[in-house]
């Protein structure tokens, strides 16, 4: 790891830190004897003759889920009647923040006849909204540009959105021309700081003017683009000054659609964590912040909560709520988005003060009159008819034996309904990654043995109570949660609810969370295994073992011998 001058704080100086390597990063471990670690577990795409490239897995099956129930929200690219795509595993930048989310080592790519040829299933049913969960889609320019060639050369229109944060320095005008005239709808640019030392800090090493330049050339260009960009504030030893450089960028770009300014969250088990336990930030600190949202004040933050409350009024009053900016893109979303896509959109962007379009209208005194387009997107013009047996007839149910193994999967990354008004960005999405994990499975030699029903929070059951009935009904053999990080106490509240109930059936979990924090997620003594890292080939070994055992789940020493797992030696 390249060594970086840090502006120290006068905190004491913290006792000395153990960490290990992680997906390649550096990850704080506190010693703990009980916990034994398999070795890793090569990454998929590697393309050897054990492992399958990324085009060797299974397209994922969208009948593993109900999308109706999903089409009813917005997602985080604020659209219904979308589906998402992942093109890419891995990531080849460095970034100290994100350790949270590697889920893997190298950066691996789908092929762009594998990208489209999925693109073309989804055209099929009668998808004309996809977004990509890739925030690296672009980091490879030749083939960036030749996915959107294709899909423009097989005459699919389609409006594509990129809300994860696309890296703005890498394009070039050619490109951004190449990519909107693709079906470019919308993309998110992932800038964090503005601040040269940071970029260094961090080890984002953007090139910022370069980002600059892209970001407006767009918004010039293409009005219609409705480009967002993230900003974070309050990384441990970011100055004031620094603080001002952020905000000052994103005022110099006039007409972003959907900026946002996301306090810095320090996550236990993160290289991120180890920066700020350096800089004299304490380990209480850091546990106490945990359950906060991004739109919160965490005392992990380098500044007072006057001044980060004086700097979010300012990115409020002076950016998100300007009425020449907003006379200017909204119009521009009205085309876009459906009334009610809108409504989520802002309600999501403002949790407690804005509830709808026409919310924001009144705060900011602005009438419909005024607005180049009078009236939103008609819901009708993007609706799919007859969705669920078109995907039903594309995916046609697997055949499964009378005594099949049932695994339950739980998607624990959705608060409750009752913490709905209380969050920031508490949008939805279907669970692409347990629905990746399903897909494989299914195409294995264990298919017809293994019974599986997926369930998300929010969507399936939108309390302790309602997960503890789910679980009953379908009495499963094993349960696959997955976990965020953003969710860490939510989901340990669930497991506990679990075990309290009196339900034993062995619990594995999986996700950014447990592959960044194993150690930290094993201290509860409710969860049996961890997955670090990628899922798929490890829970089809774990799940092979227990149809062998005649499902009994593998004892810990039949464990030892599963790559890429973690759990309590006792």
């Amino acid at each position: 790891m390249a060594t970086v001058n840090l502006q120290k704080t006068s905190a004491a100086k913290p006792k000395s830190i153990n960490y290990e390597i992680i997906g390649g990063r550096k990850n704080v471990i506190r010693k703990e004897n009980k916990i034994f670690k398999t070795p890793s577990r090569a990454q998929i795409g590697h393309q050897t003759s054990i492992l399958p490239s990324l085009d060797d897995l299974p397209l994922i099956d969208r009948s593993l889920i109900d999308y109706t129930k999903y089409h009813k929200y917005v997602g985080h690219a604020g659209r219904k009647y979308s589906m998402a795509m992942q093109a890419t595993r891995g990531c080849p930048y460095k970034c100290f923040y994100c350790d949270i989310y590697k889920t893997t080592i190298n950066h691996y790519r789908r092929s762009v006849d594998s990208i489209v040829e999925e693109v073309k299933i989804l055209y099929d049913l009668g998808i004309r909204r996809i977004e990509f969960i890739d925030d690296i889609f672009n980091v490879n320019v030749k083939h960036c540009a030749s996915f959107f060639n294709s899909v423009k050369k097989a005459g699919m229109d389609i409006e594509f959105m990129f809300p994860n944060g696309l890296k703005g320095d890498l394009f070039t005008k050619e490109l951004l021309d190449i990519m909107i005239d693709g079906g470019l709808g919308g993309m998110n640019l992932s800038l964090e700081h503005a601040s040269p030392r940071m970029q260094k800090v961090m080890r984002k090493n953007l090139d910022v003017e370069k980002f600059r330049e892209n970001i407006q050339y767009v918004a010039t260009k293409y009005p219609s683009v409705v480009v967002g960009l993230y900003t974070m504030h309050g990384f441990p030893t970011e100055t004031e000054d620094e603080a001002h450089e952020t905000l000052n960028f994103i005022k110099s770009i006039k007409w972003v659609h959907f900026p946002y300014m996301f306090n810095v969250r320090v996550f236990p088990g993160t290289e991120i964590e180890h920066f700020a336990l350096e800089q004299g930030i304490s380990k209480k600190v850091i546990e106490d912040s945990q359950d906060m949202s991004y739109a919160e004040g965490s005392p992990t933050i380098a500044f007072s909560k006057e001044f980060t409350t004086m700097i979010r009024a300012r990115f409020i009053k002076e950016y998100m709520l300007n009425k020449e900016r907003l006379l200017k893109v909204l119009p521009h979303q009205m085309k876009r988005f459906t009334e009610d896509e809108l409504d989520q959109k802002y309600k999501a962007y403002f949790p407690s003060t804005i509830n709808s379009l026409n919310d924001l209208l009144n705060v900011v005194g602005i009438k419909r009159a005024e607005l180049e387009v009078k009236e939103c997107l008609d819901e009708k013009k993007v609706e799919i008819p007859n969705l669920k047996s078109k995907i039903e007839k594309r995916f046609p149910p697997k055949k499964k034996d009378k005594d099949s193994l049932k695994f339950l999967l739980i998607d624990l990354s959705t608060y409750y309904m009752k913490d709905w008004d209380n969050r920031e960005y508490n949008v939805i999405e279907p669970p692409l990654g347990l629905m990746a994990l399903m897909s494989y499975i299914n195409k294995q030699d264990i298919a017809n043995k293994i019974d599986n029903k997926m369930i998300k929070s929010f969507i399936d059951f939108n309390s302790n109570d309602e997960l503890i009935e789910l679980i009953k009904d379908y009495n499963p053999d094993v349960i696959g949660v997955r976990a965020m990080t953003f969710y860490r106490n939510f989901f340990h509240d669930a497991i506990d609810h679990i075990r309290k109930k009196g339900i034993t059936t062995p619990i594995i979990v999986g996700g950014p969370y447990p592959t960044a924090s194993y150690t930290e997620v094993l201290k509860d003594k409710n969860i049996d295994v961890v997955v670090i890292a990628e899922g798929e080939i490890t829970i089809t070994d774990i799940l092979k073992r227990t149809l062998k055992n005649n499902k009994r789940f593998p004892n810990k020493e039949e464990l030892k011998d599963v790559p890429g797992i973690a759990f309590l030696r006792n």
